[in-house]
């Protein structure tokens, strides 16, 4: 479970641009000069859809994040709450509800598309953001409830 929410955020960039920092120097990059007091946006979804780094960045695949054994293995280029000393003060509580969130949901339904309608792209070239969220794309699928299945 702990691998297909990883990968869900991952694939969702939900927040595809971190917040702006500010260069304290100047900084040189290669033959370009960053002069101090730059505005500077670190985009969140291109660390996290790096090819070199995630074979087949556009596939939804939670085996990324399991080893040969199975067991779960976290990296840390998977960064939907942002990086560094200024990462969303509410990683932890946004992390432990998705997780009871989903387990509730996996426990109570069988999740089933809805196979008269195509699926959306959430690629963040088919969605630009509201602001710096990027909005979720309409989509049906059917609950069917464990217990009367």
């Amino acid at each position: 479970m702990n691998a297909v929410l990883l990968e869900s955020m991952r694939a969702a960039a939900l927040v595809p641009q971190g917040v702006p920092h500010f260069t304290s120097q100047a900084v040189t990059l290669g033959d370009y000069i960053i002069p101090k007091g730059t505005v500077i946006f670190g985009s969140l979804y291109h660390v996290m859809n790096d090819p070199e780094h995630f074979k087949d960045p556009h596939k939804f695949n939670p085996d990324r994040f399991l080893d040969k054994d199975g067991k779960f293995v976290s990296d840390e280029r998977v960064a939907p709450f942002g990086i560094g000393k200024r990462i969303c003060l509410g990683q932890t509580l946004a992390e432990k509800e998705f997780y009871l969130f989903f387990a509730g949901m996996m426990q109570q339904f069988k999740l089933r598309r809805d196979t008269t309608k195509e699926l959306p792209s959430y690629d963040v070239n088919d969605s630009f953001p509201k602001g710096i969220l990027r909005t979720v794309p309409n989509y049906t699928i059917k609950l069917i409830h464990r217990l009367k299945a």
